[in-house]
């Protein structure tokens, strides 16, 4: 078994996975075909081809399940001598996940689109808002549904496709080719006459959405649109895997790829609007008077700028290789010094050998003279290495300072500007004081986040727990996410509170972007202070060069609470004074902190205390996986009886909802290889909404 492959039998390990997926994505096949008489949803385009991309999707995770099989991969590896697995696999202990990688992100905009279809008679939107936000959100989805995973088996065959011209590669030759960009197979003729196939495909789908009453200027628009948010995932997802080997799986890279792709489409529709003086963007409401100075609208201002500008500022790193040669300084820097304490080392060795002859009497001038030889040589070599380390250092402290510079600079020039005119005039520093200011529930929030990080950082150290297991002592910070995160959003009447954990997830997953950069640049004085407090919470899945579970962590707990804000301004306008909407299930915003701070971290502590049946192909026990299930459902009957407002109605309907949606993300937890931080709570979210 190669050291990629998955522990056990990823056949059977994944079959649970597949299933679910699959039937997730039938549901939503009923729902959508159930829902379909909507008159609303008829005036935009051709509905049956919504429904068309569902049922591609699902012909695509059948395709994956019998043809991308571990068995497969093992023949053709053999047949073409050569491990195809290896080169496929990008993390340790982990097979693909492409069939969540191209269901899971459609299924969730799914839910945002039944949800927009079932809302139809809310006051603050009429018919046109209605068609307009679901013409864009159809759009994403039908392009992730059916055009997204075509440039996943194209990634595929390339990497087949330039490896058969190759001689086979020892691991250790395949890990140096992983981390050199200069080793990126060069498309062929096959390969560009695929990507000629996959844009006609495009083509032939937006004429078919989009042109089916008339040719008009704003249909040609939204086919441009199609094409530029296809190429946007093919980028980002070939950068991804290329760039930072080791650290994705696909199906990871792929949902990840799907995130700042609409990210970066929004932004750019909203530029595009900007300038050519529209009314109004994809999310915003302008025909409600925005008079608050923190209203909905300008924290979604904060949480583009926020976000877009930390990926940006990686961007840009990345176009000018300032991180990467950084990086390569300071290996070589280090390099340097280790063999400079080599040759001393020798030379010290050298001398004592000496001093031994002479003591001895021996008459072993030979070996004396082999002794100084030798120390010349080493102190010739640390001169030389002196001489490297200088310019090194020069070098070093250029490209630090280039570093610092970038990010101060987009941060100042670029950030500041474009949030201070969005918040009219005002300074975005000054404005984010004022709004903490303006509620002393914020202000304690504050202060108790405060406390508890200091606490983390100065008390909590796996080396002081050692004799804790690293799987549990990486649970702390689950147990941190559900006290630092829960109170704030238990507080459903509270606006402000609402609007202030999305503002504090953007600038904490903003910071955990410039933070990871700042690690893999290792640009001194504070990379590797850094690196080495982070390292020492790695696991076997931190194998790349870049640490992605504890921002996984992060974006769990965060991104089902900025779906329902999304979905708040969608349904109810960037300034209305009401909390929600009521779109969706009340336990929606939860979905990260119920899956991976209880069921997670509850199923981790049962699991290596009491776990002595393992699931079939699967290092995970039964005993953890009823333990994080039973505690799920617990921490979401009380959340839903006591916080929320149709608590008091709980029904049979509603509790077994809750039985299945938390039973089934454990049985999905238990079964995935990926890292269940970020694919259990948008798979409860989209259980939970069905």
């Amino acid at each position: 078994m190669t050291s990629t492959e998955v522990k056990g039998n990823p056949n059977n390990n994944s079959k649970l996975e597949f299933i679910f997926q699959i039937l997730v994505s039938i549901i939503l096949l009923y729902n959508s075909i159930n829902r379909n008489n909507n008159s609303a949803i008829e005036n935009v385009y051709k509905y049956s081809f919504l429904v068309l991309s569902i049922i591609i999707n699902i012909c695509y995770q059948l395709f994956i399940k019998f043809n991308f099989t571990s068995k497969n991969i093992r023949s053709r590896s053999h047949k073409n001598n050569n491990d195809d697995n290896k080169l496929l696999v990008e993390r340790q202990q982990s097979d693909w996940g492409l069939g969540l990688g191209i269901s899971l992100i459609p299924n969730i905009l799914l839910v945002i689109l039944l949800s927009l279809n079932n809302y139809n008679s809310n006051s603050y939107n009429n018919s046109n808002n209605n068609n307009h936000y679901f013409t864009i959100i159809s759009l994403y989805q039908i392009s992730l549904s059916v055009i997204s995973p075509l440039f996943l088996f194209n990634h595929i065959n390339t990497h087949r496709s330039s490896k058969r011209c190759n001689t086979p590669l020892s691991s250790s030759s395949s890990s140096s080719l992983s981390t050199s960009t200069s080793n990126i197979p060069s498309l062929t003729k096959k390969e560009y006459t695929n990507f000629i196939i996959i844009f006609l495909i495009t083509l032939i789908i937006s004429f078919t959405i989009f042109f089916n009453n008339e040719i008009n200027f704003d249909n040609l628009k939204l086919t441009l649109f199609l094409f530029l948010f296809s190429f946007i995932f093919l980028v980002i997802t070939k950068q991804l895997l290329y760039k930072l080997p080791n650290s994705f799986t696909l199906g990871e890279a792929s949902i990840i790829s799907q995130i700042i792709t609409i990210l970066l489409s929004e932004s750019i529709r909203y530029f595009y609007n900007f300038f050519n003086n529209y009314s109004s963007n994809s999310y915003i409401n302008n025909d409600n008077n925005n008079d608050d100075r923190f209203s909905r609208i300008n924290i979604l201002y904060c949480f583009y700028s926020l976000i877009l500008g930390s990926l940006f500022i990686v961007f840009l790193n990345s176009l000018f290789y300032v991180a990467k040669s950084l990086r390569k300084l300071m290996k070589d820097y280090n390099n340097n010094n280790n063999n400079n304490n080599n040759n001393n080392n020798n030379n010290n060795n050298n001398n004592n050998n000496n001093n031994n002859n002479n003591n001895n009497n021996n008459n072993n001038n030979n070996n004396n003279n082999n002794n100084n030889n030798n120390n010349n040589n080493n102190n010739n070599n640390n001169n030389n290495n002196n001489n490297n380390n200088n310019k090194l250092i020069k070098n070093i402290i250029i490209k630090s300072g280039l570093f610092y510079f970038l990010v101060i600079f987009i941060i100042l020039c670029m950030i500041y500007p474009i949030l201070s005119y969005q918040l009219n005039g005002e300074n975005p520093f000054l404005w984010v004081f004022e709004y903490i200011g303006s509620s002393d529930r914020i202000k304690y929030t504050i202060g108790l986040w405060m406390v508890l990080l200091v606490f983390t950082i100065f008390s909590y150290q796996p080396t002081i727990h050692s004799s804790i297991p690293m799987i549990i002592s990486r649970k702390y910070f689950h147990i941190l996410a559900i006290v630092m995160f829960t109170p704030p959003l238990l507080l459903e009447g509270d606006d402000d509170m609402y609007k202030f954990m999305v503002l504090s997830y953007s600038v904490s997953i903003s910071a955990l972007i410039l933070l990871e950069l700042l690690k893999y640049s290792l640009a001194p004085p504070f990379a590797l202070p850094i690196k080495h407090y982070m390292d020492r919470f790695l696991d076997d899945r931190d194998s790349g060069l870049i640490t992605t579970t504890h921002i996984y962590l992060l974006l769990g707990c965060s991104i089902p609470l900025f779906l329902t804000f999304f979905m708040d301004i969608i349904h109810l306008g960037g300034s209305s004074s009401s909390i929600v909407s009521n779109s969706y299930h009340f336990l929606s915003p939860f979905s990260g902190i119920l899956t991976i701070g209880v069921g997670d971290t509850m199923a981790s502590y049962f699991g290596v205390k009491y776990g002595k049946n393992k699931w079939f192909g699967s290092q995970k026990s039964i005993e953890g996986t009823v333990a994080g299930s039973i505690f799920t459902i617990i921490a979401s009957l009380l959340l839903y009886c006591f916080c929320s407002t149709s608590g008091s109605s709980l029904t049979i309907y509603s509790i077994l909802k809750i039985i299945v949606t938390s039973t089934s993300c454990s049985l999905m937890e238990a079964s995935t290889t990926q890292i269940d931080n970020l694919i259990l709570p948008l798979f409860y979210f989209t259980l939970i909404n069905l």
